[in-house]
């Protein structure tokens, strides 16, 4: 009890530090946790100094995994991402076996063994869904077309990375016990796909439980699987996993998620804390060897993911989005160095060393995940090169982002007779919408390049369905004089939107309507529509 409350008064000051200096709460809580170490106020058996931490220690740290990995497990509904399967599985396979070889190599040549430059391999090859999905979320881009494949990416390598942990742990077996271990997992995988498609949704419609009724089924969900997991002799956090997938399917992700929030704080304050308590503050040769796979990861990670997500259709700056934000290893690769710890392939050094790049690389996130990183090496792009074009479009109407609501707006604006050209980053609208013979132009609706060739400065009118208001103050920037019409979420963004000179609409079901009807009151942007088409 005395270590869990050390454990978290060093979270509410971590918090507290985090909140003063304005900023992210993930490295106060890692900082925290070493401070905590220093100070001597820990039992004398915490610490990697034990020899890999007590059970009560390893416990904890497990206990909050569980649980962070089955929140995440929530987020992660394959639905959400199944057109872009296709760039998912290029980007997450070879993002994972780019690293666990990049990682092995640099193991041996550090000087590790070969069973350890193995675990140290696999512990680089995977993103942190935990710390990913939080960033994303944070930017409200959770439906933009690289949150979608990003999110997808989580998934596809936390199911690599569960099966390499089976399969390591079942090193002793030979053949037949990584056999039997794959095939257990195959079955709690099935298990989670009947109880997310048949099994919970009946129950739940049937018991139609209120709020703390519906925490209790997910808290039973929890430890109904990591049960199952034990039976089958998995690791627990496999459970957990599928435990949190059984919830991913909408509307039931949206009904679970709020009653997860405040137990997903909880957790994460622990698990980091006792995190960087247990790793104290190692020796300068350990830390060399982390910040050196720390920057393998944050340099090769965002031109690789980048040149892959444009190849499969993404725009410039979603791509290299996309490869800041996956650029650091996972919660998962903690669980493998402390599987490989226990089972004796891997030495309380390699761990130290895996541990410290998760913590400097999830540290780092925050800072070089932002979208003003990604606007600050757009120009840096060495293939970024404006496209020919013949003309520029005039006398038109340009809808920035197509979003749900695109169609609504885009068919009554042509029955009028009007030329619309669309601009969208996402590969598939922009397709469909060339399919149907509507005029679109794929890039991103707020790079400048993109609006000049657009023709934003000579439109009649300009309609901003960009998910961020951010966006559209930077097209409030660049175009005068031509009305721009925005969809906002929140009457906050609709205040800012109003104040830079643009038209805010708060509802966006109803944003076609409001729109028509104040076109039409508008006389002035009645001229004859222009003969250029635009490009398709």
């Amino acid at each position: 009890m005395n270590l869990l409350a050390g454990l978290l008064l060093a979270a509410a000051a971590a918090y507290a530090l985090a909140r003063w200096l304005r900023l992210p709460p993930l490295p106060m809580l890692i900082g925290s946790g070493m401070a905590l170490n220093v100070t001597g106020l820990l039992p004398a058996e915490f610490g990697m100094s034990a020899g890999g931490g007590t059970d009560a220690t390893v416990g904890l740290i497990q206990l909050g995994l569980l649980y962070l990995v089955f929140a995440s497990g929530v987020e992660l509904n394959p639905r959400r991402f199944a057109r872009h399967g296709i760039t998912v599985a290029w980007i997450g396979v070879l993002q994972f076996v780019v690293f666990a070889l990049v990682g092995y190599l640099s193991s041996r040549w550090m000087g590790f063994e070969r069973l350890e430059a193995v675990y140290l391999g696999f512990g680089l090859a995977a993103s942190s869904t935990l710390v990913v999905l939080r960033q994303i979320k944070n930017r409200q881009a959770m439906f933009e077309p690289f949150g979608r494949v990003v999110t997808g990416v989580l998934l596809l390598q936390d199911v690599l990375i569960i099966g390499v942990i089976v399969v390591l742990s079942r090193l002793a077996g030979g053949a037949a016990g990584i056999a039997g271990g794959l095939a257990a997992t195959v079955v709690l995988g099935l298990a989670a796909w009947v109880a997310q498609r048949f099994v919970i949704p009946a129950l739940l419609k049937r018991v139609k439980p209120d709020e703390e009724g519906l925490l209790l089924w997910l808290m039973a969900v929890l430890c109904g699987f990591v049960g199952i997991a034990h039976l089958l002799d998995l690791p627990l956090i496999a459970g957990a996993f599928a435990g949190g997938f059984v919830f991913s399917a909408f509307p039931l992700n949206g009904l679970v998620r709020g009653q997860l929030s405040t137990l997903t704080d909880f957790f994460q304050a622990v698990f980091f804390v006792a995190l960087g308590a247990l790793v104290g503050v190692p020796d300068a040769v350990h830390w060399f060897s982390a910040l050196q796979f720390a920057l393998v990861i944050v340099l090769l990670t965002p031109p690789l993911v980048t040149v892959l997500a444009e190849w499969r259709g993404l725009s410039t700056r979603a791509s290299i989005e996309s490869g800041l934000l996956l650029a650091q290893t996972s919660e998962f690769s903690l669980l493998l160095g402390l599987a490989g710890l226990a089972a004796g392939h891997v030495s309380v050094a390699a761990f130290q060393v895996l541990a410290l790049t998760t913590l400097v690389t999830m540290t780092l996130t925050p800072f070089i995940g932002r979208e003003s990183v990604a606007r600050a090496l757009l120009p840096l792009h060495p293939f970024r090169k404006k496209a020919a074009q013949e003309q520029t479009p005039s006398g038109h109407i340009l809808l920035l982002g197509f979003g749900a609501a695109g169609m609504w707006t885009v068919k009554p604006l042509r029955a009028q007779g009007e030329n619309v050209l669309v601009v969208d980053d996402d590969a598939v609208v922009c397709g469909e919408l060339a399919s149907r013979g509507v005029s679109v132009m794929r890039g991103d609706g707020s790079d400048p390049d993109v609006l000049d060739k657009a023709g934003a400065a000579q439109a009649k009118l300009i309609i901003a369905s960009m998910r961020r208001a951010g966006d559209t103050l930077k097209v409030l920037d660049q175009v005068h004089g031509v009305p721009v019409v925005s969809r906002v979420f929140e009457q906050e963004e609709a205040e800012i939107i109003r104040k830079a000179g643009g038209i805010p609409i708060l509802n966006s079901m109803a944003a076609a309507d409001v729109f028509s009807e104040w076109f039409d009151a508008n006389d002035r942007l009645h001229p004859p529509p222009s003969s250029h088409p635009g490009p398709r």
